[in-house]
């Protein structure tokens, strides 16, 4: 299902006018949840999320979407502070 979120937040940033190239990439080769784990710990903010934010979707992140009350259980509180403090700073 996360997976299948992930995939409908792209689609819904493409018609927008944003592709996310990179992360479309790393989402075809690698479990959506694990992807996820991994980009929330980087600390670093990328720049989909800024483009997103900045087309006035901040709930197309990937990061709005873990904290989704059916997503939560996948991740640990440590990787949902991050997803939280990442929007904080967007």
């Amino acid at each position: 299902m996360f997976n299948q979120r992930l995939h409908d937040s792209l689609d819904a940033s493409i018609a927008l006018g944003y592709r996310p190239s990179r992360f479309i990439e790393m989402i075809a080769s690698t479990d959506a949840v694990s992807l996820a784990k991994k980009l929330v710990r980087s600390g670093e903010i990328q720049d989909g999320m800024k483009q997103v934010k900045a087309l006035g979707h901040p709930e197309l992140t990937m990061e709005a979407i873990m904290l989704e009350a059916t997503f939560v259980s996948l991740f640990t509180e440590d990787e949902l502070a991050a997803a939280r403090w990442r929007l904080s700073q967007l």
